[in-house]
């Protein structure tokens, strides 16, 4: 028997019973308590245009101020450093290795369209390709503009997702905008 076999099969098990853990919070937790945290979160954005990671390996909220967003995945240990990385990052690595996700693997592309901008999402060639609204992206084709509400998968399983989302300017009230000092968006 390897020495490293208890460990491997410890980490095995910690990663499925993980996992599991976090599919029984989400199934145990009230369906309106959700919908609730989900609002609230969202009546926090500023007026703009946003990714929301929907998935286990994309969760966060991704602003589109730039004018060009890469995403794809850091480099694993096994794969050299690359010249040019993403801008955000899914954690696609479950077993240390990739699933679905490439390392520079789609682009969003912000043009002006009149008072809002539009944006267009472009695969760059990934490996497992990319999804909007399950239908697939043609690889450095002329991209998909994107419309509020639709999803997003790097990758065919689903898991990777993305929704594209339009915050609309709106009156807060004063309790909300004293509540309102910031936004907390994750690093990857």
């Amino acid at each position: 028997m390897d020495e490293n076999e208890p460990v491997l099969l410890e980490i095995d098990r910690l990663i499925r019973l993980s996992r599991l853990r976090e599919i029984e919070f989400i199934m145990s937790s009230d369906v309106n308590e959700r919908m609730r945290e989900i609002t609230a979160a969202l009546r926090r954005l500023p007026a703009g245009e946003y990714l929301l990671g929907t998935g286990p390996s994309t969760v966060g909220i991704v602003p589109l101020g730039m004018d060009e967003i890469i995403l794809g995945r850091p480099p694993t240990i096994l794969e050299k450093s690359a010249q040019v990385g993403a801008d955000y990052c899914a954690a696609d690595t479950l077993y240390f290795v990739p699933r679905e996700v490439s390392r520079v693997h789609a682009k969003l592309i912000r043009q002006p369209n009149g008072p809002e901008p539009q944006h267009l999402l472009v695969d760059l060639n990934s490996t497992c390709g990319t999804f909007v609204n399950g239908m697939p992206v043609e690889p450095e084709g002329d991209g998909v503009v994107l419309r509020h509400g639709d999803v997003i998968s790097l990758g065919p399983s689903q898991t990777s997702t993305y929704v594209y989302y339009r915050a609309r300017a709106r009156e807060r009230t004063n309790r909300e905008a004293q509540e309102i000092s910031w936004v907390w968006v994750p690093k990857s």
